[in-house]
């Protein structure tokens, strides 16, 4: 198996600024123009516990990290031990203590020299500038700009980890390809690439109550605010933020609110109120492990069919899943517009792995994506204006906002006619929730189609959905199989008949699923007749990487 792609991970105890050096690492590789995938752990606990981040990184695009490591830097003494299976056989692990597996690299010492222990994180980038051969003038500039405060003294410790590499560490040097051009590239996690998408797709009010993994998107629209002009709002409860964004969304705001499975637990009867009052508006959920609590900082794929089936009575929702951090930006405005097209709640499904993995990716603040607001009249009103009509074969109605003239109408939670007002009328709730329900043929058009990569000649078919996508690309491609193709569905509901014709062109299929009872392959049964030949199901709170699923594929 060949590999192209160099691995590095920074361990140690929460508070040490682990993350940050990580950060600062995959910007520096980065501004010497290489590809980066970054992936970080930490428990549920305030100080303390076992911390790491770690990054992959190559000349050429990384979909996903990898499991085995080149290099290993273990802040203090004894944190290596939990990952020493995960060194290539040519791996190193350096560290601030004397053992026969590790590298000596005085970290302590070389930290207060710069002035604080705990620039023992920026000393370890200058040992890893060292052995990458990496332009040290080019790093001097990362790290002036990317801290605010202390930069003096982090280009000290920069400095003294590289000269100590340098008189120590001669004969380690990793060889590593250079890239011929500087990459025109940014660095984004899904949290901050569906934040881009929000603020481009001309989103005005986001909600939410912090709830780990999806806190990232709340602090990311929070700083962005004032530039934007828009309204971020961080309320007592999820049934608070979900209510509160359902009546910003009635008003006319483009509105989303996010969350993870036990908020979202809180916000099925406000998914219920905007199905059956049409109101458009995007819940945004990153997945962590349950069932309750569960393991709240770790990834997961079990809430596929709580979303999908989420709210009580039938009534039209779009559920998506973006597979990477381009497709978190591009379905962060996309979910927007068919929310307010479809005038129905609209999911869009991450997870931990995703939201809080950062990647290279285009610059987001420089795109530009068409904003549609669907069916909205923002003047002259016809008379005897219906705000439900049940007439539209495409299930949308005309709608229009607070304050525009003969455009009032009722908007409740109750069953209504074409004009809002309650009612229990038998033959009116026929027209009502037919009407509404014809909005998932709409969907099947407007909504993104599944992607199949890999040859379209194939005898082997992979189906996924979500973060797996970047595992799966990666090892597609040290297997090289011509035969091989995988199956990516973006849209899980309502599902696209095209997926049935694809599988039924499969010779052998493989469902890959973050979670114990592979929700997707159930999910494709209450549509068609689907039986994989075999499941690949991780469930441990960790993401799939290439080389594990290197040997089913092989």
């Amino acid at each position: 198996m060949k590999n192209k792609v160099t691995s590095i991970k920074i361990v140690g105890p929460a508070g040490l600024g682990i993350k940050t050096s990580g950060l600062l690492l995959s910007n520096t590789l980065l501004d010497q123009g290489y590809f980066v995938h970054d992936y970080t752990e930490y428990p549920s606990l305030i100080r303390g516990g076992h911390n790491t981040y770690q990054l992959s990184f190559s000349t050429l695009e990384v979909k996903a990290p990898y499991f085995k490591l080149d290099l290993l830097f273990s802040l203090k003494a004894g944190h290596h031990q939990l990952h020493q299976k995960e060194l290539k056989p040519e791996g190193l692990i350096f560290g601030d203590e004397k053992n026969p597996k590790v590298t000596f690299l005085p970290l302590e010492e070389l930290a207060l020299k710069a002035g604080d222990s705990l620039l023992a994180n920026t000393v370890c980038l200058g040992v890893i500038v060292f052995l990458l051969g990496l332009d040290v003038a080019k790093t001097n500039q990362t790290i002036k700009s990317f801290f605010s405060k202390k930069i003096k003294e982090n280009l000290k410790a920069f400095k003294l980890g590289y000269q100590y590499a340098k008189e120590n560490y001669a004969w380690l040097k990793l060889k590593i390809n250079r890239p011929k051009t500087k990459s025109k590239l940014v660095f984004n996690d899904g949290n901050q690439a569906f934040g881009w998408g929000f603020l481009k797709g001309g989103g005005n009010f986001y909600a939410a109550y912090p709830m780990t993994p999806s806190t990232g998107a709340l602090h990311f629209l929070a700083a962005k605010a004032k530039e934007y002009k828009i309204n971020v709002r961080h309320a007592e409860d999820e049934i608070s933020v979900a209510n509160m964004a359902a009546g910003a969304a009635f008003a006319g705001a483009r509105t989303a609110v996010g969350t993870s499975g036990g908020g979202f637990a809180l916000m099925t009867e406000a998914v219920s109120f905007c199905g059956v009052a049409e109101i458009g508006m995007v819940f945004y959920l990153v997945q962590r492990v349950g069932p309750a609590t569960g393991m709240p900082t770790w990834t997961a794929q079990g809430d596929l069919l709580f979303y999908v089936f989420s709210g009580h009575g039938e009534f039209p929702k779009i559920v998506l899943a973006p597979g990477d951090q381009k497709e978190s930006f591009e379905l962060g405005w996309k979910g927007l517009n068919l929310a307010e097209n479809l005038q129905t709640p609209v999911i869009i499904i991450s997870d931990k792995f995703l939201g809080e993995s950062g990647k290279t990716t285009p610059d987001f603040n420089q795109k530009k994506p068409k904003i549609d607001q669907g069916k909205l009249i923002t003047d002259k009103v016809p008379a005897g204006f219906k705000r439900y009509s049940w007439r539209p074969l495409c299930g949308r109605s005309y709608r229009t906002i607070p304050g525009i003239k003969r455009g009032e109408f009722l908007a409740n939670s109750y069953e209504h006619d074409q004009f809002g007002y309650s009612t229990e009328n038998a033959k009116i709730a026929i027209k009502m929730t037919s009407k509404r329900m014809r909005k998932l043929k709409t969907a099947l058009r407007l909504t993104p189609k599944p992607k199949l990569y890999g040859s379209s000649n194939f005898e082997r078919l992979i189906i996924s959905w979500g973060s797996t996508k970047g595992p799966i690309l990666e090892t597609m491609k040290l297997v090289n199989d011509p035969k091989l193709a995988f199956l990516q569905i973006k849209t899980l509901w309502p599902l696209q008949p095209e997926i049935e014709k694809i599988i039924a062109q499969a010779q052998k299929t493989m469902v890959i699923e973050n979670n114990q009872t592979s929700q997707l392959t159930t999910l494709l049964k209450t549509q068609f007749d689907f039986k994989p030949s075999k499941k690949i199901l991780k469930f441990n709170g960790r993401p799939f990487f290439p080389e594990e699923l290197y040997d089913y594929f092989k």
